[in-house]
């Protein structure tokens, strides 16, 4: 199995767009978060973590909003159009950042634990994710993964520009960062974190 999955049009073209209208509604609910990254404090204040929008949809083996549904049948779309090797979905939030000129945020992993990463990009939009050489193979929230994400020391291995109904999954274990968007008003993407256990 590839180690970098990328499906354009992973659902219908009906189906992006009532996700992208609903996300980017005055009805659909953001909550700010000071550091887009990484809340932790060793992080806080550091120029390539500032604020952001965020909304969760599930976190906690639980659904925390009541747009949950509107797309868990996202989830269900990566079963069947992927060999990505998962039965339990971890967590699932969306993430909304502004136009900036600033560069790449803070290189990072989602959770220390085995996982995919999937990220379903709700809008086109300029501003790369970025998927660096290096990885965290022990998912190791220790003192060495602090140290590497402040030297911030990576090199690229994948860039995606972010396209409507588009979504790239890969192992958990590699180092990633978003890019903020530059010619578009905003960039959306929806963030879910994949993991395997027996059963």
């Amino acid at each position: 199995m590839k180690d970098f999955i990328e499906i354009e049009n992973i659902i219908p073209v009906d189906y992006q767009n009532h996700i992208e209208t609903t996300l980017t509604g005055w009805e659909f609910p953001w909550v700010l978060n000071k550091n887009i990254v990484s809340g932790d404090a060793c992080f806080q204040g550091m120029k390539n973590n500032p604020p952001g929008f965020n909304h969760f949809f599930y976190e906690k083996n639980a659904p925390v909003s009541n747009f949950f549904q509107l797309v868990y049948p996202l989830v269900l779309s990566i079963t069947s159009q992927s060999d990505v090797p998962f039965n339990r979905l971890y967590r699932m939030r969306a993430n909304l950042t502004l136009a900036n000129g600033q560069g790449p945020l803070m290189p990072h992993i989602d959770s220390f634990h085995p996982h995919w990463n999937a990220i379903y990009y709700v809008n086109d939009s300029d501003g790369d994710t970025i998927i660096y050489n290096e990885t965290n193979d022990d998912y190791d929230a220790g003192q060495a993964d602090i140290d590497r994400i402040k030297a911030n020391e990576f090199t690229i291995k994948h860039r995606i520009t972010p396209k409507k109904g588009k979504l790239i999954a890969f192992p958990g274990k590699y180092y990633h960062t978003a890019s903020y968007c530059e010619d578009s008003p905003f960039r959306c993407l929806i963030n879910i974190n994949l993991g395997n256990i027996l059963i």
